[in-house]
């Protein structure tokens, strides 16, 4: 996902968890409500990743993996992503443009209540999305939505608000579905954030616990669980611990080689969510040599990528192309892919003047087959004589030079359209590698004002571009791995990586 330097993100500190774990197991070992489709008082036990620099805030400029997982279930935006990828109707039911696309007309669903009873309305869209707009609160989502307006944003009556834009944009529906967009009560933001979404807090420590309880008054699917409890573990195998001594439903990280070892185990299952994901190595394009194209191009050559699917993911991933993902409903590009070539690869460096070419990736190793990755590419590289050193640092030295380093290794769950907008283009925060190609972002003006199948044939010049110029080294897309007890039913995979957004028909128990 997209990493911002402002935020101290999460650590590796000591935890006591002992009392936590305690309570966690105690209720598990509570007998369930099992009265047919209706709700029940199970707790779902989720392992996380600890982040103590976590808040309840959904707009933070720090989202964590834990972080992000939270906020799903709490708060909504005005579309959303279904486990497919489509976008679909939340707190919104239509949105009309007018005939330039400069000023969309939202209707609102009717209905709907705030986790403390109270109505969401319009003026808590507008408030929403002013405070988004408004620059001095450093919200990570601002890089959507730069083309909004605020001094236009009014609420026409209850359920109708018009948006207006700076200039035209036709994905106006997608855009809305970024888990960084959520809407929430008037003046709750950032303090004490009251959202729509399925739960509400209940108690919550950073880096440590939070539960979550069912919000009965939700519109939607009423959840079938009584809590959700998500407790923060300091590395991948602590949480594989814990689902083997049964502290927990869920490991939500796991390195394919910890969920091989897992899967089977004392009905232990494993959940494999195919889709776009991808980790990549950012080559920083202000930094030398990474600003000369060939040096970048050669680097994309030396790496093996079955190699990498095999090796750092275990056979959990595809080959990819050094290009993100695309959308579902768009097919492929059709240009041809990229295989090693070592001895390419080393005359493009001698062009470039780096035969001896020696750097370091770093990496925080946060989420399972980062280090892997890096591992993998530095033993290609030295077929090239390119020595590369994997350098694992803690997640806040990461975040605090943010943009600086030379290479990096960064992970991206969203789909092709907000990566365009946060990541590829310059002077965004999620831009670390700081490129910036004319030609790819005269073209993003082209896919922000397409509609329909034009859209799929813009994205795919796009990813032409990146696949020839780009700065990252993009070798597959990667599987998220989801190991769980036997006795949780109803998950399902997520194409976007993020199963444990969809927990309204999950049940606990035999």
């Amino acid at each position: 996902m997209t990493r911002c330097p402002t935020s101290p993100g999460p650590t590796r500190s000591t935890r006591a968890l002992a009392a936590v774990l305690a309570a966690a197991l105690l209720a598990a070992c509570s007998a369930p409500d099992r009265a047919s489709g209706g709700a029940g008082s199970a707790t779902l036990r989720i392992a996380a990743a600890t982040d103590p620099g976590e808040t309840l805030n959904p707009y933070a400029s720090n989202q964590s993996p834990t972080q992000q997982l939270r906020s799903a279930l709490l708060y909504e935006g005005l579309t959303r992503l279904d486990p497919t990828g489509k976008v679909d109707w939340a707190l919104a039911t239509d949105m009309t443009p007018n005939a330039d696309l400069t000023e969309w007309t939202i209707k609102l669903r009717s209905g709907v209540k705030f986790s403390d009873g109270s109505d969401f309305t319009s003026a808590d869209v507008v408030s929403s999305i002013k405070y988004l707009r408004d620059p001095a609160h450093a919200v990570q989502g601002l890089a959507f939505i730069q083309t909004v307006d605020a001094n236009t944003v009014t609420a026409l009556d209850p359920l109708t608000v018009r948006v207006g834009l700076s200039q035209p944009f036709g994905p106006f529906k997608d855009i809305w579905a970024n888990i960084l967009l959520p809407m929430t009560k008037t003046g709750t933001a950032p303090a004490k954030p009251v959202g729509t979404g399925p739960f509400s807090v209940k108690t919550f420590t950073a880096g440590r616990q939070s539960t979550l309880a069912r919000f009965d008054g939700y519109w939607g699917d009423k959840p079938k669980l009584g809590a959700v409890d998500i407790v923060e573990y300091e590395s991948q195998q602590a949480q594989a611990n814990a689902l083997l001594s049964k502290q927990v439903d869920i490991a939500s990280g796991a390195s394919p080689t910890i969920a091989k070892s897992l899967a089977g185990k004392d009905g232990i299952q494993l959940l494999d969510s195919k889709g776009d994901y991808t980790l990549r190595i950012g080559l920083n394009t202000t930094v030398a040599p990474f600003d000369d194209m060939r040096v970048r191009q050669a680097l994309r050559l030396l790496i093996d990528r079955d190699q990498v699917v095999s090796n750092a993911f275990g056979g959990y991933a595809r080959v990819a192309n050094d290009h993100e993902g695309g959308t579902p409903q768009c097919p492929a590009p059709d240009f041809p892919q990229r295989k090693q070539d070592i001895q390419q690869a080393k005359k493009l460096l001698a062009e470039a003047g780096q035969s001896n070419l020696s750097f370091a990736i770093t990496t925080d190793g946060l989420l399972p087959g980062m280090r892997e990755l890096a591992q993998v590419f530095a033993e290609n590289a030295a077929k090239a004589g390119v020595k590369v050193e994997v350098n694992v640092v803690p997640v806040p030295e990461l975040l605090s030079k943010w943009g600086k380093w030379p290479a990096f290794v960064d992970f991206n769950p969203i789909p092709y359209l907000p990566t365009v907008i946060g990541t590829l283009q310059p002077d965004q925060v999620s831009n670390a590698t700081h490129w910036d190609n004319a030609n790819f972002i005269k073209l993003s003006g082209e896919l922000f004002q397409a509609t329909g199948d034009r859209q799929c044939a813009v994205m795919n010049q796009l990813h032409k571009i990146e696949n020839e110029q780009g700065s990252m080294i993009i070798p597959a897309f990667v599987d998220v791995l989801m190991p769980y007890q036997g006795s949780v039913q109803g998950l399902v995979t997520d194409v976007n990586g993020r199963p444990l957004s969809f927990l309204t028909n999950v049940t606990v128990g035999s």
